[in-house]
């Protein structure tokens, strides 16, 4: 489970949606676009809910890990319908800077390169 952190608000929902949410965000700024989101989510009593949320170039999206919890959703469609929707903005695959080797100079080093 995660925890989506939006304008003062807190979201409960699985790990995969919170992902799928702050990857959309990324590709909308990107696109200097908005849409509003109507994410799957956990109530404070455990019931489903979804909660609406307007992501734009501006947004401020937080995604944190949770308590673990037996709650976890199954969202499939949710995630494929908003990964669709990121990659309507010419985005393939999401860069993900802070995991990828790919974007690191040298031998692997992480960080700016070196003066030379």
């Amino acid at each position: 489970m995660k925890t989506i952190r939006y304008d003062n608000t807190a979201i409960l929902t699985s790990d995969d949606v919170a992902d799928a949410v702050i990857e959309y965000a990324a590709a909308l700024s990107g696109g200097d676009r908005a849409d509003t989101v109507a994410v799957p989510a956990v109530a404070e009593d455990g019931t489903m809910t979804t909660t609406k949320i307007l992501i734009g170039p501006t947004s401020e999206v937080v995604v944190e890990d949770a308590d673990e919890d037996a709650l976890e959703l199954e969202n499939d469609e949710f995630v494929a319908r908003l990964r669709a929707a990121a990659r309507t903005f010419g985005h393939d695959t999401v860069i993900h800077a802070d995991t990828r080797s790919d974007l690191t100079e040298g031998d692997g080093e992480t960080g700016p390169p070196a003066a030379e």
